[in-house]
């Protein structure tokens, strides 16, 4: 038997009716396509250290489980503007409330509303398996690169559910747009235009599973307690006349991050960063040329926050 390739596989996810209940998956659910999922399962093995005459082990008892998948998925809009882009049912379980304006945009930007934080049901179908979590919420980190498609990478956990031999689902309602490479960017900081190769940011959810003796599983589900978005650009070194990176990052001096995957309406996706503070500055050389390494917390820049970053869809 055996034979399972790995190169056979989708994802389905579908936001779940009542927190923590498994709800059923369709090809539907199955319209995002992704790159590199993978499941692990996390099963709390109970150790028994009973004593007797012998010194060989007894078995161990297995208790709490949970599961996680994770997989990466191309940055792309829906194609049409104000129509939200099917990867936007993984925005919002990772902690991100979506804004639609008819025939105009889509705007995902955080939230501390934890009712609005959808729990999902995810599911890894691998050439006749079926691996499924429950009662999912997540994380979420993103990088481009020059001349490269932005990739957001998710990674979910939730309760385990089952793996069970199931037969592949046949996606539909699959966007048939092309993402966008970084070219054209119109990236700036403070300001400024810097010559950067790469951006990268980490939402930073902290994501907690929350026990229950009830539960078969040990867990109802795992939520969000916690985000700290964090990232990192390379861009050239400058003068300090042109822009003082040390002196910004030792004064706490912040600054508007942006920047754009131009596009065909419905797949321009924006970034916006109003306060970028950096958190360290460090030296770097590309192919002989100085660059500098920079790292940054996207901070509140209202006093209610929910507004460090913001992804829109035009």
């Amino acid at each position: 038997m055996g034979r399972i390739l790995s190169n056979r596989a989708v994802i389905a996810a579908k936001v779940e009716v009542t927190e923590g209940t498994a709800i059923a998956l369709a090809g539907a659910d199955a319209n995002v396509q992704v790159m590199e999922p993978k499941f692990e399962a996390n099963v709390s093995m109970f150790k028994r250290e009973i004593l007797d005459v012998s010194l060989s082990a007894f078995k161990m008892i297995p208790g709490t489980r949970l599961g996680q998948i994770s997989f990466k998925v191309e940055n792309k809009g829906s194609g049409t503007a104000g129509t939200a882009p099917a990867l936007g049912k993984l925005l919002i379980a990772c902690g991100y409330a979506e804004t639609v304006v008819a025939v105009t945009s889509v705007t995902y930007a955080p939230t501390s509303t934890l009712a609005s934080i959808s729990s999902l049901t995810i599911a890894l179908y691998k050439d006749g398996l079926k691996k499924m979590i429950k009662g999912a919420r997540g994380n979420v980190q993103y990088t481009a690169k020059n001349g490269e498609p932005g990739l957001f990478e998710f990674t979910f956990i939730g309760v385990y559910d089952s793996v069970a031999d199931v037969a592949l689902l046949t996606p539909s309602g699959v966007e048939t747009t092309v993402p966008v490479a970084l070219l054209s960017a119109v990236f700036s900081v403070a300001g400024f235009s810097a010559f950067c190769s790469q951006i990268a940011f980490d939402m930073g959810n902290t994501i907690e599973p929350r026990p229950d003796i009830n539960a078969a599983s040990g867990y109802i589900s795992a939520l969000l307690t916690k985000r700290d978005v964090t990232g990192s650009f390379d861009p050239e070194d400058e003068l300090v006349a042109t822009h003082d990176w040390y002196g910004r990052w030792l004064a706490g001096t912040t600054g508007a991050l942006t920047w754009t995957h131009p596009g065909s309406a419905g797949n321009i996706c924006t970034f916006n960063i109003p306060v970028c503070q950096y958190t360290k500055i460090g030296e770097g050389d590309r192919n002989g040329l100085a660059i500098v390494n920079a790292d940054f917390l996207a901070a509140r820049s209202a006093s209610t926050g929910n507004d460090e970053i913001s992804i829109a869809y035009t």
